[in-house]
């Protein structure tokens, strides 16, 4: 394999449809048997976070200039978890509308009980817990905003993290239709902070937080609960949306590009390839989920 001193789009693309699809594969075949949270473990560890060390290791990237792995300010620090709280609400209220929507146009999407109650055990919900709130702001990261993000960095900053921002958010396809839109809001929201601070300890502390937050203000304030949103959240989520915003915007800027060199200004065709096919794949996936819906 020729090295590159930098993630090139074509890497990032062919890296992204694997994951894509191992991700799936991997699941229908293992969560049945080994439940919901230790699947999670095997899809952060080994699909997602493994592929971007590997090439990493290969081409001799330097991790904390390649990926941004190093730290920040405490300012930025907070902030970045203050902002992924806040535009979790926007998130949360989006994906309680997006299934409201699916279920009243599609109908409701076929419970696999059989899974669930794998899943449900307090061993898969440990698991699962940490899974979302450690080993995803980490792994997920590294892959989405460190490698990808880094590659399409090579045509601008703001291209970058649009760009990654929503092929995250495609990725979420795989939890489910409604959860599109939210995850690429989240994900451009991370993606900016990682292009203002330089730093991908950053948008891991955001991830972590908006995790946090799904997993306990979500019960909480009845935003997992089944049916319509809280009333409350027609306010609070465009409210949240702007507090998020100023916070993002709030950040000290800080050198983050040093040390990527060279790249191609144009995608090659294999490039191209590779996200054509993640995307037909992906809408595949989206396509699927409404038929299933239809069946009920």
């Amino acid at each position: 394999m020729k090295r590159t001193p930098a993630p090139t789009t074509s890497q990032a693309n062919a890296v992204f449809l694997f994951t894509a699809v191992v991700t799936l594969v991997g699941s229908v075949l293992l969560q049945p048997r080994i439940g919901f949270g230790a699947n999670l473990w095997v899809n952060e560890y080994v699909y997602i976070l493994l592929p971007a060390l590997l090439l990493a290791w290969l081409n001799r990237w330097p991790l904390d200039t390649t990926y941004k792995l190093r730290g920040t300010s405490r300012r930025n620090r907070l902030i970045s978890l203050l902002a992924g709280v806040s535009l979790w609400i926007t998130a949360a209220y989006l994906s309680k509308v997006g299934k409201l929507l699916l279920d009243r146009w599609f109908g409701v999407m076929p419970v696999d009980e059989a899974a669930q109650s794998v899943s449900a055990s307090p061993y898969q919900i440990i698991l699962l817990m940490i899974g979302a709130v450690v080993l995803a702001p980490i792994c997920e990261e590294i892959m989405f905003r460190g490698f990808i993000q880094t590659a399409y960095e090579r045509y601008s900053p703001t291209y970058g993290y649009l760009i990654t921002g929503i092929l995250f958010g495609a990725y979420h396809v795989l939890n489910g239709v409604s959860e599109v839109i939210p995850a690429s809001v989240l994900g451009v929201g991370m993606g900016f902070l990682v292009s203002r601070t330089g730093s991908l300890s950053s948008s891991m502390l955001f991830h972590a937080a908006a995790n946090l937050s799904a997993a306990f203000l979500g019960p909480a304030l009845g935003l997992s609960a089944a049916g319509p949103p809280p009333s409350w959240t027609h306010l609070a989520a465009p409210v949240s949306l702007v507090l998020a915003l100023l916070l993002l915007r709030s950040v000290d800027r800080q050198p983050g590009r040093d040390g990527l060199t060279g790249g191609d200004e144009r995608t090659p065709l294999k490039g191209v390839v590779f996200l054509t096919l993640t995307i037909l794949y992906l809408l595949a996936m989206g396509i699927m989920e409404i038929v299933a819906r239809l069946r009920q």
